[in-house]
């Protein structure tokens, strides 16, 4: 059956902003000081709370007179900087566990299988608040939190892929032969799950990013005077009555990101799927 060419058109329309708010996002969050001219942590208390365009404060001031945009551009690094930590990591546990019981089979299989469900049943955001209250507050502690309590997923599309690539006449020819199984997942295994793990890490990413703004609105994140869009909407939210715009501008930097990185996953997902 083919497809509607306008329903194609509009997939790849949204493939193209998607990488273009991700080359934006990117350029955000490592663009130096320097360059921007803008000082995050300067406060001005005449511009406590000042609106958008007040002298030269594009994106106006927050409580403590300090300007928005400075403080967003700041935060863009840290919360893209945990959201791939957190992808990278609970990719790669997932990857390992889910490759480790699909190619074991038999009881090993069946052990870590229940383990995953018990383990799966549990909100992520559950797992990483009380990992959270264990670890304290922190970069580390919030990227260690977030990838424990999100590798689930990643481990049980992993092992239904190893159970396809496992029944493969070739790998049973190989396996007849004595090829020793450190060689068969380096050589077989590995290079046939990169394109669903490319995929599962795209997902990963925006979860990572909305854990941490989750955590960090919660109060359980980063702390002051660390900034990440997560501390900024927690900020923000406090000064809604008198000053929306402060929450307006990270909330809406993660609602972009969620979607850039869902729409480049979906696009990298069909290709992958063909």
């Amino acid at each position: 059956m083919t497809a509607d060419p306008s329903s194609r058109n509009l997939r790849r329309s949204l493939g193209i902003v998607a990488v273009g708010l991700l080359g934006i996002l990117i350029i955000l969050s490592v663009l130096p000081e320097s360059v921007t001219g803008l000082d995050p942590v300067r406060q001005d208390t005449r511009l406590v709370l000042a609106p958008p365009g007040t002298e030269n404060h594009l994106l106006g001031c927050d409580f403590l007179g300090r300007d928005n945009l400075a403080r967003l551009i700041k935060g863009s690094g840290v919360s893209l900087a945990i959201g791939l930590s957190v992808g990278i990591l609970s990719t790669l546990f997932g990857m390992l566990w889910g490759l480790f019981s699909g190619y074991a089979g038999g009881f090993s299989d069946l052990f870590l299988m229940r383990v995953l469900e018990v383990w799966y049943a549990l909100p992520e955001l559950l797992i990483a608040t009380i990992l959270m209250l264990v670890l304290g507050h922190g970069i580390v502690a919030v990227i260690v939190a977030l990838s424990i309590g999100g590798w689930m997923g990643v481990a049980r599309v992993v092992r239904a892929e190893t159970l396809k690539i496992r029944e493969q006449a070739y790998l049973e020819a190989a396996r007849s032969i004595g090829v020793p199984p450190a060689r068969l997942l380096s050589r077989h295994f590995l290079p046939n799950l990169v394109p669903v793990l490319l995929v599962l890490l795209l997902f990963r990413i925006p979860g990572g990013i909305l854990g941490e703004s989750t955590l960090s609105f919660l109060g359980l994140g980063l702390s002051p005077p660390a900034s990440s869009w997560g501390t900024l909407v927690n900020e923000g939210w406090k000064a809604l009555p008198l000053a929306p715009w402060v929450l307006a501008f990270p909330a809406l930097m993660i609602v972009l990101a969620l979607l850039a990185f869902q729409w480049t996953a979906e696009r990298a997902g069909e290709r992958w799927s063909r």
